[in-house]
């Protein structure tokens, strides 16, 4: 770990060597827990780490962190403040701006708060995003991690499978992920500051608003269901979404389907290192207009995954990114009808020199997304998850 950390660090001053800066602030908690490994809640209070070109890191935290960040795996020069706000001359921004005259010109990662950035008294301050421009890349070190995650959210996928039944409630699948962490705590790999377990699924019709959120005793039809596993385990994430059903779809299920697993093929088609993502996003686009499907699209093609569920770059149309070997994406075109559901599958995907690799395996195909079995013991666990919450 600490190899990997010295990595990233010495990438980024190579990276800050060419933009002249001689520092770099850095302000949001992936960002910082992407260099440092220290997990931590910021609440309001601020932290500001400053990567230098030939020093130890400068990281600025609130006193009652203090003692917890120097645990961390490479030095720094740690200065505390007080409190979130303090008197005059005890601020967090007070104790940067002494440090502030020493740093020569300084850059600073763009997500920071506006607050951050209009109490720096420096001269020159450059927003910029090398950070998020590093971080699109994994090392081999973050493949393995989300390799490790995405196998796990498969198996998130596959539990859902095994207990979904029809009539069964909203509430049920949400329970699933109780079942990942206990195992995670088991094997001590479980860091609660930077795991998220989401296993969920949205019943139709309401499937046709991806982002909605349906009611935990909304029970589940015979539509297109839209199930996802949407997990960030030990800091590294992983997705996997499919459409299932829980009778035999209809003709018209079967179309729509079909045109949006069709709508995926055509982005993988073109999945690759060297390719606009913006040409990932116009072959499922594409399709999906000659086949008078285009309004029924809500969004883009796809978006990175690493650190969070939802970084860059992203499978979009207005994106001037080009795709590079390392960067992990998710594919997953979709396709909306109101009043009936959403028809869509997402897998989490490594890009490589010659195309992918697709992290998530689970199954894809209508028949193996058409559940036949009865699924006898998950009726009888939901029937005493309903009676528990008193769900009728």
């Amino acid at each position: 770990m600490k190899q990997e950390l010295l990595s990233r660090m010495n990438k980024l001053r190579l990276t800050m060597q060419e933009h002249s800066f001689d520092s770099y602030i850095i302000t949001s908690e992936e960002d910082i827990w992407y260099f440092t490994n220290i997990t931590y809640k910021p609440e309001e209070r601020p932290f500001i780490l400053i990567i230098t070109l030939d020093q130890e890191p400068i990281f600025i935290v609130p006193k009652l962190e203090e003692i917890h960040v120097q645990k961390g795996i490479l030095e720094a020069n740690i200065t505390a403040y007080w409190e979130y706000p303090s008197p005059h001359g005890a601020n967090w921004h007070d104790i940067l701006n002494e440090f502030i005259p020493k740093l020569g010109k300084i850059g600073i990662e763009n997500n920071a708060k506006i607050e951050v950035f209009i109490n720096i008294e420096a001269q020159e301050l450059t927003s910029s995003s090398l950070v998020a421009e590093q971080r699109k890349v994994k090392s081999l070190y973050e493949i393995d991690k989300i390799k490790w995650s995405a196998k796990i959210t498969d198996k998130a996928m596959g539990d859902i499978f095994k207990s979904i039944y029809p009539g069964a409630c909203v509430i049920e699948p949400f329970t699933l992920s109780r079942n990942i962490q206990t195992d995670l705590i088991k094997t001590k790999q479980f860091d609660p500051m930077t795991t998220s377990l989401l296993t969920v699924v949205w019943p139709a019709p309401g499937s046709a608003m991806p982002h909605s959120i349906p009611n935990l005793d909304d029970r589940f039809g015979k539509g297109p269901n839209v199930a996802m596993s949407y997990y960030r385990i030990n800091g590294y994430a992983a997705e996997c979404e499919r459409t299932l059903f829980l009778d035999s779809p209809s003709k018209d299920d079967e179309e729509l389907f079909h045109h949006m697993m069709e709508a995926r093929t055509k982005a993988l088609s073109v999945l690759k290192a060297g390719v606009r993502a913006a040409d990932v996003d116009s072959e499922a686009r594409n399709y999906l207009s000659k086949n008078g499907l285009l309004s029924n699209l809500l969004h883009r093609t796809g978006h990175g995954v690493g650190l969070g569920n939802h970084e860059a770059p992203f499978l979009a149309e207005g994106s001037e990114e080009v795709l590079k070997e390392g960067m992990v994406v998710t594919v997953e075109p979709g396709i909306y009808i109101e009043g009936v559901g959403g028809y869509r599958h997402s897998d989490t995907i490594l890009i490589t020199k010659d195309g992918y690799e697709l992290l998530t395996k689970s199954q894809l195909e209508l028949e193996d997304v058409t559940i036949k079995s009865s699924n006898t013991v998950a009726k009888l666990k939901g029937s005493f998850i309903r009676r528990m919450l008193k769900i009728t």
